[in-house]
């Protein structure tokens, strides 16, 4: 029997949510990644479900398997850029367009 409770418009976790609205109290190296831009939405292990939301699927890190907001980060980001994800850490794979062509 399928358990998954899929979320597409909100955080799945309330911690996650939490650290968001709080500017990461206890991570100052994932709210220095959200001041420079570094944000999920970024990030090759970003899989959007919408505008704004997707799924984390890096194993690395905290939130892996969490719908986050595209403008959340941690400290597992892979800059990728804002266009198609690759899924990947090696640069090798990454998409090269960074979203200039159009994406989002």
């Amino acid at each position: 029997m399928n358990q998954n409770k899929i979320v597409i418009n909100d955080f799945s976790k309330e911690k996650s949510a939490q650290q968001y609205a709080e500017n990461w109290p206890d991570n100052p190296e994932s709210l220095n990644l959200y001041e420079n831009g570094f944000q999920c939405g970024g990030c090759a292990f970003f899989a959007p479900w919408n505008q704004d939301w997707g799924l984390c699927c890096h194993q690395k890190s905290p939130h892996f398997s969490e719908t986050v907001f595209e403008h959340f980060t941690c400290s597992s980001y892979v800059n990728e850029g804002w266009g198609p994800h690759s899924f990947t850490e090696d640069v090798d794979c990454h998409c090269r367009c960074h979203g200039e062509n159009g994406w989002k």
